[in-house]
């Protein structure tokens, strides 16, 4: 089956070739890599040429460079739109495939999860993947990595099963196989707006039309995060764009199922919720009127059967009293709150410095104690030699 390869690319010049020669590695005679490039400004969009021709790639796997230019709005939406269409132009294209520039392939689990996705050819499957923390030099496995023993066990004619599953995983887009008629049928695209984490409400549209989904454990790929210049380190207003995006998956259940449908909606408000409790972390001070008043009115949308549903799975722990409060409007409330707790963290941040100080200060302490004494014992010795 011909895989289109989708790479976005912004700023990631360092990265481009460890992620291109690893792509090189995975694909197939007669695939396809498309390079969209969104406005870069550190020379990686004048090197994209170069860079793939040294990358390895056979004579036989089709190369497009599109060049945006100038940096879109938002995030990842329409560079990625712009390789869908490029993709999907392509008669010939059976499959589609994303992958992050900064990101790299390991080419064993990918061939693995091929193998499964052409073996059953479902409209998409969704692969495992690995965490790369740069600052640290450390690998970590995805929050969702408890959910795989549960994939196991669903089979392909249980729909319904899959697709709860897929909804609970992370939605990033780069570890999945979309079948491209599935793609055509249902015009499926990104959101594009001022805002960031497109893929969410993309992969809830991708689920929702799916009628078959398929699961292959295998790692495909390497995700690199905490690296210099990344732009998804969001800690302020952005963050409120998951509303417009709980909104908008909204619109798509309405759109699909108008009386209603009680097991997504609730699936969607937990994902919300979820996503909420790391957003408080990470908050800034600034942030939390202008996001808390962006919560109450998507919080105030559900009606009561899916908020007492959803709700019983968050009443131990912090946000679910959060989210009461601030479904009934107390913004003032929970924002005080919010300060508290960011009150708390800097000064355990303060605390953490000073205990590290202490701990260099008692090393210095105690190598001068060192020091003197070996100097009172050389005083002594070449005392008793005169």
């Amino acid at each position: 089956m011909k895989t289109s390869f989708i790479v976005t690319t912004y700023n990631v010049l360092p990265y481009l070739d460890r992620c291109f020669k690893s792509l090189a590695e995975s694909m197939e005679p007669e695939d396809r890599v498309i390079i969209v490039d969104d406005g870069s400004t550190d020379g990686s969009a004048e090197q994209l040429d170069d860079i793939l021709n040294q990358s390895g790639f056979g004579p036989d796997v089709e190369r497009k460079v599109v060049l945006l230019g100038t940096n879109t709005i938002g995030g990842v939406g329409i560079a990625g739109n712009v390789g869908l269409y490029e993709a999907l132009s392509d008669p010939a294209c059976e499959t589609v495939f994303f992958v992050d520039g900064d990101d790299w392939m390991e080419p064993a689990g990918f061939r693995a999860c091929r193998r499964v996705f052409e073996q059953g050819r479902p409209d998409i499957l969704i692969g495992g993947y690995t965490e790369y923390n740069e600052l640290e030099n450390t690998f970590r496995q995805p929050a969702d990595t408890h959910l795989w023993p549960s994939a196991k066990l669903v089979t392909p004619s249980d729909l319904e099963a899959a697709r709860n599953l897929a909804l609970r995983m992370i939605a990033v887009p780069w570890r999945k196989f979309y079948r491209a008629d599935f793609l055509r049928k249902h015009a499926l695209r990104y959101p594009e707006g001022d805002f960031f984490f497109e893929d969410n409400p993309f992969h809830w549209s991708v689920c929702r039309k799916a009628q078959s989904i398929h699961f292959c454990e295998a790692v495909l790929c390497a995700h690199r995060f905490n690296r210099p210049g990344q732009t998804m380190t969001s800690t302020g207003f952005e963050l409120s764009a998951f509303f417009t995006h709980y909104e908008t998956i909204c619109a798509g259940i309405r759109a699909d199922h108008p009386a209603g449908n009680r097991n997504l909606e609730v699936l969607a408000l937990t994902w919300l919720l979820d996503n909420m409790s790391w957003h408080i972390e990470r908050l800034q001070v600034t942030a939390h009127w202008p996001y808390a008043a962006k919560a109450v009115q998507s919080l105030k949308a559900p009606n009561d059967q899916v908020w007492d549903a959803t709700l019983e799975k968050f009443s131990r722990v912090p946000i679910g009293p959060m989210a009461a409060e601030l479904r009934k409007g107390n913004i003032s409330g929970v924002t005080a709150y919010w300060a508290q707790i960011a009150q708390i963290a800097a000064l355990e941040a303060r605390l953490s410095i000073f205990e590290e100080q202490m701990a260099a200060a008692s090393e210095g302490i105690s190598a001068l104690s060192e020091i003197k004494a070996f100097e009172a014992i050389q005083t002594l010795h070449f005392g008793d030699s005169g």
